[in-house]
């Protein structure tokens, strides 16, 4: 019985030591278990995301769920963005740094409850606050014009609320910076934030990846983030842009260096974007009256359907220079100017330098007037 017993000891220090040099190899280890009561298969998928701009994902596991529903599995993965799976149809995002022990409990794949990880609670506060924001200050205003719509009431007051709801979106972005900035510290939950970053808030972001680097040096998502912040640097007041050729509606490739006038307006939109649309009538309006001076338009649809492309352009009388490759945000140049909502522009002068970038409506009308006059 002695022997048995110094034998068990010995057997679980031997165990032991094989975790602790797993450990000590690897770190980067986390926990993943719970019990849910009711799922509808005998298991659960984990993937990573791989790039969160593009949404890539790999596959990572299949957890085994036994027949009382517990699950329970050790990783030894790299802090990032992580997702389960349940039942092929509910899917979690989870934000996991090292060390974490992330328990999932309810009765069905629709009544989950996740503990243990701070960065998936920042994580999941940050997505609360951005659908408030969103709602308060874009949401109301796209419920004002559609309602305007049905009263058949003057177009002049729904092309003035569709600059509305470009300016606050601006503003909802600014919100959502500033909720990182003082939030979220250097948790592994600021990198899908990443997707949402434009170039008005580069100091602040500057600092959150700095900061973030010092935090995590050696993380792929650490690279990421700087990455994003150097591509959001080329679009930059300052800057210039050049190189651009892209096919238009007679597949005719254009250089946008061979169009350049003295002032020239990169304007990223599509067919299916509504203040796209109503902001057609302003631009074809400052075309117009300033081309003769100088002032020319790209236009670069982000559309993945060309005839709805071709009927806006027709529809919209868009008379100016207009490109596409029917790739919507897969658009090569898109991808490489981070443009992930639109509207958005670029103004630029004869050397290719940006000026201004994303003025709207009036303001923009204001800009070149102010420009040629």
């Amino acid at each position: 019985m002695k022997l048995y017993r110094k034998l068990h000891f010995l057997s679980i220090a031997f165990l032991f030591l094989i975790f602790n040099s797993c450990s000590t190899k690897n770190n980067n280890s986390f926990i993943i278990s719970g019990s849910i009561s009711n799922l509808e298969t005998d298991y659960i998928i984990l993937s990573q995301i791989e790039n969160i701009q593009t949404k890539k994902t790999i596959l990572i596991d299949t957890l085994k769920v036994n027949k009382r529903g517990k699950f329970n599995a050790v990783y030894f993965l790299e802090p990032t963005i992580y997702s389960l799976t349940f039942d092929n149809k509910k899917t979690l995002q989870l934000a996991i740094d090292k060390g974490q022990h992330i328990t999932i409990e309810g009765n069905s794949s629709e009544d989950l409850i996740v503990s243990g990880s701070s960065d998936t609670e920042l994580l999941n506060a940050y997505e609360t606050f951005r659908k408030a924001s969103l709602k308060r200050l874009v949401t109301t205003v796209r419920d004002s014009i559609k309602n305007l719509k049905t009263q058949q009431v003057n177009e002049q007051k729904i092309t003035e609320l569709r600059t509305l709801e470009v300016e606050n979106y601006k503003i909802h972005l600014n919100e959502l910076v500033q909720f990182v900035k003082e939030n979220m510290g250097t948790s592994i939950a600021i990198y899908p934030t990443s997707t949402r970053w434009n170039n008005e808030n580069l100091i602040v972001l500057e600092e959150i990846t700095t900061n973030f680097q010092e935090a995590h040096p050696n993380l792929e998502i650490t690279k990421k983030l700087l990455d994003r912040v150097q591509l959001l640097k080329k679009t930059s007041i300052g800057n210039t842009i050049t190189g651009i050729k892209i096919p238009d509606q007679f597949n005719n490739l254009i250089e946008l260096d061979s169009i350049k006038g003295t002032y020239t307006l990169i304007d990223f939109w599509a067919s299916w974007c509504p203040p796209c649309r109503t902001e057609s009538t302003l631009l074809n309006n400052i075309y117009t009256t300033y081309s003769s001076k100088g002032f020319n338009i790209y236009g670069i649809s982000l559309d993945s359907n060309k005839e709805r492309w071709l009927k806006a352009l027709k529809t919209d009388n868009r008379i100016w220079t207009n490109v596409s490759t029917v790739e919507g945000f897969n658009t090569a140049v898109a991808k490489e100017f981070g443009i992930t909502s639109l509207p958005t522009n670029f103004l630029i002068n004869a050397d290719g330098k940006i000026v201004a970038s994303n003025l709207h409506g009036e303001k923009l009308k204001a800009f070149v007037e102010q420009l040629y006059n």
